[in-house]
């Protein structure tokens, strides 16, 4: 009935970047999920080939908006210091 409702509210400290450790199992599961799509286009249905990519852009888009949140953190916080 009802669409989502979205509930927007400043993060707190700890919620605004990945850790190191965070960003480096996401990048070893990004490079054994490359490897499973290797194997899974060569014999497996199409829909598992589907939901690897699927998890694959995923892990990928999580990595790119936690870039983009840290310029978007330190373009805030100079509009902060200059006023």
């Amino acid at each position: 009935m009802f669409g989502p409702t979205l509930i927007l509210r400043k993060p707190r400290t700890s919620e605004m970047a990945l850790s190191n450790q965070v960003k480096e199992s996401i990048s070893m599961a990004l490079d054994n999920l490359r490897d499973a799509l290797a194997f899974a286009a060569r014999a497996e249905h199409p829909i598992t080939i589907h939901t690897i990519s699927d998890i694959l852009m995923r892990l990928e888009s999580l990595e790119c908006m936690d870039e983009l949140m840290d310029k978007f953190d330190k373009a805030q916080a100079r509009t902060k210091d200059s006023h």
